[in-house]
């Protein structure tokens, strides 16, 4: 079909194709507009009555106008051959590619995302439109850094003629609603469902709904079966968090009732931590130009705002908000001297609100993870000499003298613990036991074996980089970057060191400090960040050669392929079917990162 014309568009390159149709990159013959001409089966489009409801769905969505939702210019109609819609055309990746490179997005670049796809939702469903298949592959973030929600409408099309083919439900299975699997009547909750499960997936890279077949994976959809977000990602914003689970509830009655709703609940997930959805500096062209040094910026911007909300929660002895946050705050820097201090601190925890005003998940996550950080926390370590007057009443380790006048009371008997989040929390029973080195005497002074004196003096650590630069990393805790730290004081021991940057692997060795000893560790050796090539819209029977060697086929190498030296130049060549060969030069490519073919 490349090189052929559907009546004034000219078919220049074909860029995918999906079980229902196959997608060509176009232009207007007469205007000179790039286009994206999506072409159905042949089958699919075989028969009038299909043809003619194809061009009423088209109909209904063509006056949708969204920046977030795929512009609709054209379709076939009824009376043509092949049926085809011809959309704006989107220079930029899929969701789904971007989950594939990256693993998975920080909480607050899903925010984003989640915030502009609620808007194109409730937008949409506003003109009684339902999307019916929202998953990665049909969601692009264009270079720009706008994101483009396609085929919006057209899945109902498509819905109603595969049924009538085949019987059978259409679409991705993993990214289905419930009463869609149970194939029940739809409304605008349904694409809220499928609108958690992506957020789900982009924050933690896997899908909430698995299974080793479809049956299996909309058995659990229907019953609910998936961890919870935040087991997966403790680092995660607790606002996004609760607004996924309430998303991802299995009765319809249980989610947020419009995408509005949604809505304003992720625009205060960045608020909150001083971020600002419409400001470049955190907009997402800002990322797609630079992930990593992105991320580490927000990863900075982050540590110091939820320190500061969690010393105002605590303030205001809101001690469950503040304990999420420190949380939080630990996940990402877990030798935070400065948050153990505070939880140190906290000698109960006393919820401001009772716990049947807060969701079922978030009480069933929150008890137990306070109840276990302020446990840890305030666990006593034995001093070198201890009063019996002064140790706490739950410790029983002197035993007082009873007057022998005076008859024994028999002990009450002993409660159990209360199960009732809002209950102040107590010390734990065994910690009565855990002391093998307190002596216990009938004496008002308990003594403690002496350890033999340590000495603790510290060793010192130079690291050097010739040539480059790296962030230091001792114990995976960060110690400044080299060249603008000196000597470092270690305790002495084995110590891991990793030094790493932007455009480098990470180099990780073990160094054995002496106390009071110096030494310097020169690192020469620092290798390149391997360099992505995307090979987007290829036709994946195309092969791809890199400097003379074949590599594959493009839908084998999964439409990209890596530069392990991408300092150097390199010659890529691309044999497809239909067409000549393409040779295309490469040099210049930063390591690490992510380059279309043919860009820069």
């Amino acid at each position: 079909m490349i090189g052929s014309v559907l009546d004034k568009y000219e078919v220049l390159q074909k860029l995918g194709e999906g079980g229902m149709a196959t997608v060509y990159r176009g232009r207007h013959l007469t205007l000179g507009r790039e286009v994206a001409i999506k072409v159905l089966h042949p089958h699919l489009s075989a028969t009038e009555r299909n043809r003619q409801r194809f061009a009423r769905e088209a109909r209904a969505i063509e006056h949708m106008d969204h920046e977030n939702i795929l512009k609709i210019f054209d379709y076939s109609g009824s009376e043509a051959d092949d049926c085809y819609i011809v959309t704006e055309y989107v220079d930029g990746l899929t969701l789904q590619e971007i989950i594939s490179d990256r693993g998975r997005l920080p909480s607050e670049v899903a925010t984003l995302v989640g915030i502009k796809l609620a808007e194109a939702l409730s937008y949409a469903h506003g003109m009684n439109i339902i999307h019916r298949d929202l998953k990665p592959e049909n969601v692009m973030l264009r270079r720009d850094g706008t994101i483009k929600l396609m085929d919006f409408g057209i899945a109902h099309f498509l819905d109603e003629m595969h049924l009538t083919l085949t019987g059978a439900l259409v679409g991705s299975p993993a990214y289905m609603s419930p009463e869609q699997a149970m194939e029940r009547p739809l409304d605008q909750r349904s694409d809220l469902f499928s609108l958690g499960t992506l957020l789900f997936h982009l924050v933690t890279g896997q899908l909430p709904f698995t299974g080793t077949n479809p049956s299996i994976i909309l058995r659990n959809i229907i019953d609910g079966n998936r961890p919870h977000v935040m087991e997966l990602v403790p680092d995660i914003s607790g606002g996004f968090a609760d607004t996924i689970e309430r998303l991802l509830q299995t009765d319809t009655d249980d989610r947020q009732v419009r995408a509005g709703d949604a809505l304003e609940e992720l625009l205060p997930v960045l608020s909150d931590v001083g971020i600002d959805s419409s400001d470049e500096r955190w907009g997402l062209q800002r990322w797609m130009m630079g992930p990593d040094a992105y991320e580490k910026q927000l990863s900075e911007h982050l540590l110091g705002e939820l320190m500061l909300l969690g010393r105002a929660r605590l303030e205001a002895h809101n001690h469950l908000e503040a304990l999420r946050l420190f949380n939080r705050l630990l996940s990402m820097d877990e030798d935070n001297e400065e948050v153990l201090t505070l939880i140190q601190g906290m000698h109960s925890l006393q919820p401001e609100e009772p716990a049947d005003s807060k969701p079922w998940w978030l009480v069933a996550l929150t008890v137990p993870l306070a109840a276990g950080l302020l446990t840890w926390a305030l666990w006593p370590a034995p001093p070198p000499e201890i009063v019996a007057p002064i140790l706490p009443s739950v410790v029983d380790v002197v035993e007082p003298p009873v007057e022998p006048e005076q008859p024994v009371e028999p002990e009450p008997p002993v409660e159990e613990p209360s199960l009732r989040p809002d209950a102040p929390l107590e010390q734990p029973e065994p910690l009565a036991i855990v002391r093998p080195q307190v002596n216990v005497i009938p004496n008002p002074r308990v003594s403690v074996t002496e350890s033999p004196p340590v000495d603790d003096t510290p060793g010192r650590v130079t690291v050097l980089v010739p040539g480059a630069w790296g962030y230091i990393y001792i114990d995976d805790k960060r110690r400044g970057r080299t060249g603008q730290v000196g000597a470092i004081e270690l305790l002495a021991g084995t110590h891991t060191l990793r030094v790493e940057n932007d455009y480098s692997l990470p180099h990780i060795q073990e160094i054995t400090v002496v106390s009071g000893e110096s030494q310097t560790v020169t690192i020469s050796d620092l290798k390149r960040k391997p360099a992505t090539i995307q090979l987007p819209g290829l036709d994946g029977s195309c092969t791809v050669s890199l400097d003379g060697d074949a590599l594959g086929t493009a839908a084998g190498l999964g439409h990209r392929f890596q530069l392990s030296e991408p300092d150097r130049e390199h010659t890529v060549e691309l044999k497809c079917p239909e067409g000549d060969a393409q040779t295309h030069t490469l040099k210049g490519i930063q390591p690490g990162s992510m380059v279309p073919l043919g860009q820069r």
